[in-house]
């Protein structure tokens, strides 16, 4: 797990500096409440410190594109904030309907508007039918298939309006 490794590389660099630092991903206190959800949102983190807003997939539509992963850091080191270029959770979606369309469990519907749009119930027992099941060093699922992140307006940068 790169994410893993690199947060953890960045809590001994900044511990080692005299911050306190929690890295959430590999700290005990992290738990999976029920399939899909956690007690704590890497997406949510990083919508907070300004990366980006939700698309109608649950996705973090970035400058980057919404195809990533993200990972977080809690410290008390002095970090300069990175200034939020919207004001809505959802500002760079466009609802095109692209991830709807490509979505092989048709767990999203824009019908039910970009907050609601994915079912991940719908999502999960498609990713459980279609997936071996969980593994590596955590052994649990915590995202879908993606593959209503590639091939879609947002994948590689926040889209035009339409």
């Amino acid at each position: 797990m790169a994410i893993a490794a690199l947060g953890e590389y960045l809590k001994g660099f900044l511990e080692r500096e005299g911050a306190a630092v929690v890295f959430p991903t590999t700290d005990a206190r992290f738990k999976m409440l029920a399939p899909y959800a956690s007690n704590w949102s890497e997406r949510h983190a990083a919508y907070i410190c300004g990366l980006g807003t939700f698309g109608l997939s649950k996705g973090l539509i970035t400058e980057r594109g919404i195809a990533g992963r993200f990972g977080s850091l809690i410290t008390d080191a002095e970090i300069p904030a990175t200034p939020r270029k919207y004001e809505s959770p959802y500002e760079y979606c466009t609802m095109c309907g692209a991830c709807q369309r490509l979505c092989p469990a048709e767990a999203i519907d824009a019908a039910r508007g970009v907050a609601l749009g994915k079912d991940n119930d719908i999502c999960g027992a498609f990713v459980k039918a279609s997936t071996r099941p969980p593994h590596g060093p955590h052994a649990r699922v915590r995202y879908g298939c993606g593959k209503c992140q590639v091939g879609v307006p947002c994948e590689k940068g926040i889209p035009r309006p339409r």
